[in-house]
């Protein structure tokens, strides 16, 4: 393990970041972050569900049975990401130039996109590149909530009806908070006071001490499993209890259980002052990785005849628990630290496909959409614009022209490939 200072733009540093690639250990800093809330739009267009009638929120059966139909890769990229064409897989290049002419000069650092496990379009700003670890922010809380379910299915935690007396002692004067369980921690629903108002609780708890007991001596205004609070104080709790079930910090945990497996060896997750893993952000992937993440859980938490993440934990993670209204006028919500949307076009018009997706602040996505088979991963640093990677997702969609191959097209291949010289060019502007 490797511990390194890692400062980005608008966020405070705080504590040491841990890297899987070496181990020798430096004091440095851990990313607070910019908490990310639903304030999202996207879009799509193809293959079409059962139902032909447009859908204003999302429907988590529909996304789960989509997943169940979804046809397993004709090779799995734990060495790396096979590249094609993207009218090869029905995707129109000139449509996909567009997208990164239009996005950017928006602050965006890079994408991948992937159709029937496929690479057909990736693109980086001269400051990013296919190699280079990039800041996850609250894409992490999607990793936490992962190990969480392969914890269960190992028997380590016996469910989500847990409560927090099972793991700190000292809450059980507090019958409330003692009833937590970790259901409410998954769901942000769990009822303890968290500000978000510039990330005023986030920044005291990376400020404190002993971020666990910060969380736990926050009072319990709201009925657990009542209101949702968006809040990076659950999501660290959960890590705080999963370090405690497993022995280990999940770092050390995914690193052996899911980034092996996968491939993922340019990794990096950062601790508390107690060597906890937070929870809620600091991981660092790279975006080809993100992509990786993205694709198993398309395909149910399967990997090369492996079962990583359980299948029942990948269907309860989409499925629809909090409803929250989307910037664009969607009905989305919240899963076990997924977020859950259908897919609008800018003009706001409904469209059949629904998208769960992984989000952090600033532009981080991992998004995925069963109907398409077509994960799309975005980094940026753009906190002006909360929902500008939707808006990307929503011309990637309408990229998608069929489910079969397309005519070639020299011209729109030389348009894509000429787009992603000119965001390779492309620096971030001082928002």
């Amino acid at each position: 393990m490797e511990y390194r200072e890692n400062r980005e733009a608008n966020l405070k540093d705080k504590g040491p970041t841990r890297s899987f690639r070496s181990s020798l250990p430096q004091k440095g800093g851990m990313l607070l972050l910019c908490c990310m809330m639903a304030s999202t739009a996207g879009c799509g267009e193809a293959k079409k569900p059962a139902s032909s009638k447009p859908q204003s929120a999302y429907s988590s059966e529909q996304a789960i049975e989509s997943i169940k139909k979804v046809k397993s890769p004709d090779y799995w990229p734990t060495k790396g990401w096979k590249t094609a064409k993207p009218e090869e897989h029905g995707v129109d290049s000139a449509a996909l130039a567009e997208m990164v002419d239009q996005f950017k000069g928006h602050n965006l650092h890079s994408f991948a996109l992937i159709r029937n496990g496929y690479l057909l379009a990736e693109g980086y700003n001269q400051d990013t590149d296919a190699d280079k670890r990039q800041p996850m922010y609250s894409v992490t809380k999607s990793f936490t909530s992962a190990i969480t379910g392969m914890a269960i299915e190992e028997g380590i935690l016996t469910g989500v009806d847990q409560k927090l007396k099972d793991f700190f002692p000292e809450v059980q004067e507090d019958q409330k908070k003692a009833n937590i369980t970790l259901d409410n921690l998954l769901t942000m629903t769990s009822g303890l006071e968290w500000d978000n108002k510039g990330d005023r609780s986030s920044n005291e708890m990376a400020d404190s001490p002993n971020w666990i007991k910060y969380v736990l001596n926050k009072p319990v205004v709201a009925q657990s499993g009542t209101v949702f609070n968006y809040s990076n104080g659950s999501s660290h709790l959960m890590s705080g209890i999963l370090q405690e079930a497993i022995g280990i910090p999940i770092s050390y945990y995914a690193k052996s259980k899911l980034f092996d497996p996968l491939g993922i060896s340019n990794a990096a997750w950062g601790t508390d002052p107690q060597g906890v893993s937070v929870g809620g952000w600091s991981l660092q992937l790279t975006t080809r990785d993100m992509a990786k993440f993205g694709l198993m859980y398309l395909h149910e938490g399967q990997w090369d005849g492996q079962n990583i993440v359980p299948r029942k934990w990948v269907e309860a993670s989409i499925k629809q628990r909090v409803k929250q209204p989307i910037i664009d006028g969607t009905q989305g919500g919240y899963g076990y630290f997924w977020w859950l949307k259908p897919i609008a076009s800018e003009q706001n018009e409904m469209l059949d496909h629904d998208v769960f997706y992984a989000s952090g602040s600033g532009g981080q996505r991992i998004f995925v959409i069963p109907d398409y088979n077509l994960i799309l991963a975005v980094t940026a640093d753009n906190q002006k614009e909360g929902y500008m990677p939707e808006q990307m997702l929503v011309k990637a969609a309408l990229a998608v022209r069929s489910d079969k191959p397309l005519k070639a097209s020299s011209e729109a291949e030389a348009k894509l490939a000429a787009s992603l010289k000119s965001f390779k060019a492309t620096a971030d502007k001082p928002e």
